[in-house]
């Protein structure tokens, strides 16, 4: 495996930086089957981390390398991908706050072209991978390359983003008084959205409704001002009708304790996939693991802690959800496992 720092225009006066990794033997005379890996949201840096930049009201999170750790098992798989860090975080350029899912819709052209455009791939094998609100994007990027050789749909909402956030603040809400005064402390410190976001979820739609750009709201103790500008985008373009524009080969891939989004999503994924005239597509459920596929606690309230907590993201993603996700890649794509994946016995 090899990786190599690159960057590429999106648009003028605009540079992106990013990672191309490789499998060991590719090369102009061995030219290989490539993805573009798209981040989700908190999926911000190249890794598919957390960056400050996009994610203000998270102190410290942990690094799950979801991108990072995906690209390496694909190498080893025969495939390359492009990640990249998006705009404005880690060393690309660009302003965070003016991002939105137009931006997103031209970067991720870009990082496409910037694959089909290297002398190590080959240009008519080259597909997309989105981790959550990156499946949208992968959705999104289907639209724009009609011959697009696959897409990847990785823990992808097929429900309203209103539920979601519902369910997701509402399990911070049930559990409040069940968390410890140190637990609770710890969460208006380092989690302050998800606690004012509990108690405050309709105000929140509402504002989103009425076509505010940004709320203070306020509750324990806390009052901050929330962005709305991703979630009304979100409201007003829902997710299940652009699942029409796969028409390649697919894979909607779930962890069965998801508790970002339902594991029922990944059916209503498939489900409108295949409504949509998809036949080539496979649904894999990876048991024991969460939104990131790593593993999660046995006992429920632990489970909703580490959730909140996000201590699950420290944890090494599973090894099956990877291997899932490059053995479909290697049919989808044709892909030759190099000698070295096969030496080290993968």
């Amino acid at each position: 495996m090899r990786e190599i720092p690159v960057s590429f225009t999106p648009e003028a006066g605009l540079t992106l930086a990013g990672t191309l990794c490789l499998p060991e033997d590719a090369s102009p005379q061995r030219m290989v089957p490539a993805l573009a890996l798209l981040g989700g949201t908190g999926g911000d840096t190249r890794d598919g981390d957390m960056a400050p930049e996009r994610s203000p009201h998270v102190v410290d999170p942990p690094k799950r390398g979801l991108l990072r750790r995906s690209a390496h098992e694909l190498a080893h798989h025969g495939v390359a991908t492009v990640r990249f860090d998006k705009r404005g975080c880690g060393e690309s350029g660009g302003l965070a706050s003016a991002s939105d899912y137009e931006t997103d819709r031209v970067d991720n052209v870009a990082a496409v072209d910037l694959l089909r455009s290297r002398p190590e791939i080959d240009p008519t094998r080259v597909g997309v991978v989105g981790h959550s609100a990156g499946a949208f994007n992968a959705c999104i990027v289907a639209r724009e390359v009609p011959d697009l050789a696959c897409a990847g749909l990785l823990g992808a909402l097929s429900g309203t983003i209103e539920d979601l956030m519902r369910w997701n603040w509402g399990r911070v809400a049930e559990h409040w008084p069940r968390f410890s005064e140190a637990q609770r402390g710890w969460l208006r410190a380092n989690r302050p959205r998800d606690v004012v976001g509990a108690f405050r979820t309709e105000e929140f739609i509402e504002a989103a409704r009425r076509g505010e750009v940004v709320v203070r709201l306020e509750a324990e103790g806390l009052s901050i001002e929330l962005d709305l500008v991703r979630f009304r985008q979100d409201m007003n373009q829902p997710m299940r009708p652009e699942f029409r524009h796969v028409r390649c080969p697919a894979l909607v891939l779930h962890g069965g304790d998801d508790m970002n989004v339902r594991v029922e999503d990944a059916l209503g994924t498939y489900q409108a996939l295949r409504e949509a005239g998809n036949d080539d597509v496979e649904l894999v459920i990876v048991p024991g693991v969460d939104h990131s596929f790593q593993p999660v606690a046995r006992d429920p309230f632990e489970r909703v802690w580490d959730r909140v907590s996000l201590a699950t993201m420290a944890r090494p993603v599973s090894g099956l959800a990877l291997r899932a996700l490059s053995s479909w890649a290697g049919r989808a794509l044709h892909a030759e496992v190099p000698m070295s994946g096969r030496d080290a016995g993968r």
